[in-house]
């Protein structure tokens, strides 16, 4: 790695030098090529920093509650994932991944379609020094770059000398990748067919529309059954769950701007704030009030 610029800030010197020290220490302790481990169970146990793996997830499977000393960086790829952990629950979005310390309690649920989603686990020692709070952030694609090549390099397709390299560049995005505290707004995916697309945008402008599947099928010209199946290929979301989704994006900056709940419940279209407070804490993990709290 060259040496930082005269002109580089302060902030990005520290980084730089951060990096190039996770290297060396990468590189010491590295086993990747040499003894390359073959179970779930001995990539857990190596001494390698940094482990990638890629699941695919069954349709309509409920990943069951573990724990393990390694952190994880869970990422959603192609469709949302639906994550626990402790007492939060999110809808991890692709862009999203979920940060679960070592020791959490934890489980992943796919959508009712095949998914896939890509993890890195964190070997404890290198793990403490990042951030010790289960929370949802921002995957960069450089980031989400870097899970495919060292998954590839696992996997035997690529030259294991990049390990020590990919693997300290991965530590370092971690570690500067945007947390969403309590709140994270979900990511609302777009369909491209222009029936579903039109749906879509209406709700956005107007999320308190009640109007069923059969009642949009009268104004966007296809039956009610097609455009459920469109949103769920298009999407990875059921009708319903899309909405409930828009629904919940539509409140959070409400309720950070401090309105009361049973007012933006009414705004997005609930009738008590009961049922608006189930939909966030499934949709988000924690309560609406959470979001006053943080802000």
């Amino acid at each position: 790695m060259p040496a930082p610029s005269c002109d580089a800030s302060g902030e990005e010197t520290k980084r730089m030098l951060s990096t190039s020290a996770q290297i060396r220490q990468v590189s010491a302790s590295c086993t990747m090529g040499r003894a390359r481990p073959c179970s779930f169970d001995d990539w857990h146990g190596s001494q390698d920093p940094v482990v990638a793996h890629e699941a695919h997830y069954p349709a309509s499977a409920q990943g069951k509650l573990h724990s393990h000393a390694r952190a994880q960086l869970v990422c959603a790829t192609t469709s949302a994932l639906d994550v626990i952990a402790g007492d939060c629950r999110w809808t991890v979005h692709p862009g999203h991944a979920a940060w679960l310390p070592g020791g959490v309690v934890h489980s992943v649920a796919g959508p009712p379609e095949n998914t896939i989603f890509r993890s890195l686990y964190v070997r404890p020692d290198l793990a403490a020094r990042l951030d010790g709070k289960a929370a949802v952030v921002s995957a960069s694609p450089f980031l989400q770059d870097l899970l495919q090549r060292l998954f590839d390099i696992h996997a035997g397709h690529r030259d294991p000398a990049l390990y020590p390299h990919l693997a300290a560049l991965a530590l370092d995005e971690i570690a500067r990748a945007e947390r969403h505290g309590e709140i994270a707004s979900p990511r609302l995916p777009s369909p491209r067919d222009r029936r579903a697309k039109l749906i879509c945008e209406a709700l956005l402008d107007q999320p308190a529309d009640r109007r069923t599947l059969e009642e949009w099928g009268k104004i966007a010209g296809a039956s009610a059954r097609t455009l459920e199946r469109l949103f769920r290929d298009e999407t990875s979301m059921s009708f319903n769950d899309w909405r409930q989704t828009c629904r919940i994006a539509a409140a959070i900056p409400k309720l950070r701007q401090g309105c009361p709940v049973k007012q933006v419940a009414w705004s997005v279209g609930y009738d008590s704030p009961s049922a608006f407070a189930a939909t966030f804490r499934r949709v988000v993990g924690t309560n609406p009030t959470s979001a006053h709290r943080g802000h």
